[in-house]
């Protein structure tokens, strides 16, 4: 058996004051807590328990969380049934104080957080024991869907500086810390809380602005959410939209809720069976139904600024414990993709067409469904083909990871007013992409009511537009694409001085065959050239 803990009290004054500028952010991916250099672990016995094996857990805080990130050593779901059972709790000592509290684990725990069952125990008060909801403290556990390892945030407000934490698996009946040992957590700020802003304009009018976002239940025919839809589009200002759940929302409908936004959308696109619904300022040149949640717009860019169009899936695939029926439609993406890249079949693409795939993918089960959208791993290879990595340079897609536009949280939807046994805050809609021929030049989730005020005076909104609007955030992000002349420059092009070779996303570069570049000359002009070899 091995155990390692370290406890910060202990740690010099030095590294305290270089590991504060870590931040940890709650996205659902750790490589933040790999790097991180002053975090509070404990590594557990890994022949210990029936069931799942705990392996460890770290610890860490900013000014307004307390962090956990857990192991295990299987695939798990914290909050729902699995094919590896597991029922996880995490209890914690607030006052650092074993009488006070429900003795468990050689600690006393004022709260209890049980993820399977979906409340935590208020214990608290010694004359009442108490069930509160997931949003009563705040708790945020990443990734939604299933992993063998989880971050959880969880606000810090009733915590007091130095507490106690216990962990543990009630199937296997597996426990962290174990054998009398007593995990003390002396909160020290290790991870900085974010202090630059995301703000909402553009960094290049240039770029191509996408937005996706789940109304709820028709919102934009909604008398009493309308209206703080319109003034969502109208502060964002995005080029091209994909709405989901617009099943009840005809063409008329989504005329009469444009007519009212100082921005002109001329070209809608909805799906009254999939519900979703795909506005633009650009024409499409095509639209194709890639399953019966996806749907496909082949937009036409204007060809004086771009050099190429863009591919814009819109995806809404079924929600909670249909795996099943979220995996097909994930597969048929994968075909139609590699259909696209290929020559024949029902879509032809020209090569290095940029493609987004967008929506509310209701990502909560199988992490299987994640990573056939990554890395094209399709799973009925007989009905859907063998798949492949969907990049036209044969990688993943990229997943654009968003956060809120001031703070260090990556999550798109929450329930409206939450009870005792709702679901947690999860990752939900995502923006994915083929960053071999794009780029993400910024990005972000609008959640109103974590914004500051001096934010939402700028941007014309107040702090619960978001919250009443839908149960999803708006995710935005602005993409950098092949340009005819990026840097803006005009001009002759001959008898100049060639000074730097750039490709499409600026960066300075060699020689290439077949791959566009752009000349600069001395006098700021640019050509765009590609060698053929």
């Amino acid at each position: 058996m091995k155990k390692v803990i370290y406890i910060s009290c202990i740690l010099l004054l030095f590294v305290f004051d270089v590991s504060s500028q870590n931040i940890i952010k709650i996205d659902g991916f750790f490589n933040d807590w790999n790097t991180h250099f002053n975090l509070n672990t404990y590594v557990d016995d890994s022949t210990d328990s029936q069931g799942i094996e705990l392996l460890d857990f770290s610890v860490c805080n900013d000014n307004d969380y307390l962090f956990i990130k857990i192991s295990c050593n299987t695939e798990i779901d914290l909050t729902e049934q699995f094919y590896n059972p597991a029922e996880m709790m995490i209890n914690i000592d607030a006052d650092n104080n074993v009488s006070t509290g429900f003795y468990v684990n050689n600690i006393g725990s004022e709260y209890g957080i049980n993820f399977y069952d979906k409340f935590i125990f208020d214990d608290s008060d010694p004359n009442f024991v108490d069930t509160l909801s997931f949003y009563d403290l705040d708790v945020i556990p990443l990734p939604t869907y299933s992993s063998d390892e989880f971050e959880i945030a969880i606000n810090r407000t009733l915590l007091s500086d130095t507490i106690c934490i216990s962990i543990r698996e009630k199937i296997g009946n597996d426990f962290m810390p174990d054998n009398g040992d007593k995990f003390t957590y002396i909160f020290d700020n290790c991870s900085s809380v974010s202090t630059t802003p995301i703000d909402f304009s553009k960094n290049n009018p240039r770029n191509l602005r996408l937005m996706t976002y789940n109304v709820w239940s028709n919102g934009l025919i909604n008398n009493s959410r309308v209206d703080k839809h319109r003034k969502i589009l109208t502060s964002v200002n995005p080029d091209i939209v994909t709405y989901q759940e617009c099943g009840n929302t005809s063409y008329n409908d989504v005329l009469n809720f444009l007519n009212t936004v100082p921005i002109s959308y001329p070209y809608i696109f909805p799906d009254m069976i999939s519900g979703n619904l795909t506005i633009s300022k650009y024409p499409s040149l095509q639209s194709w139904q890639v399953a019966d949640r996806i749907d496909a717009e082949l937009i036409d860019l204007p060809d004086s600024i771009y050099s190429t169009d863009i591919l814009i899936l819109n995806g809404h695939p079924p929600c909670c414990s249909n795996n099943q029926g979220r995996q097909e439609n994930f597969d048929a993406l994968i075909q139609f993709i590699h259909d696209a890249k290929s020559v024949g079949g029902v879509i032809d693409l020209p090569i290095n067409t940029p493609i987004s795939f967008s929506g509310d993918m209701n990502l909560v089960g199988y992490s299987e469904q994640y990573y056939t959208i990554l890395n094209g791993t399709i799973s009925d290879t007989i009905t859907f083909g063998s798949g492949g990595f969907p990049d036209w340079n044969n990688t993943s897609l990229k997943d654009q990871i968003c956060y809120f536009n001031e703070q260090n949280i990556a999550y798109t939807w929450d329930k409206s007013n939450p009870s005792v046994g709702d679901f947690p805050p999860g990752r939900l809609d995502f923006i994915f992409f083929t960053n071999s021929v794009m780029s993400s030049d910024k990005s972000f989730i609008i959640s109103t009511e974590h914004m500051s005020p001096s934010l939402l005076l700028q941007n014309n909104l107040i702090w619960n537009d978001t919250k009443e609007a839908s149960d999803h955030f708006p995710v935005v992000v602005d993409f950098v694409l092949p340009m005819i002349n990026p840097l803006g420059f005009e001009g002759s092009k001959f008898n100049k001085k060639q000074i730097k070779i750039k490709d499409f996303l600026g960066r300075e570069v060699k020689k290439s065959a077949n791959i566009p570049l752009f000349y600069i000359y001395d006098d700021g002009t640019v050509e765009k050239k590609i060698i053929i070899e």
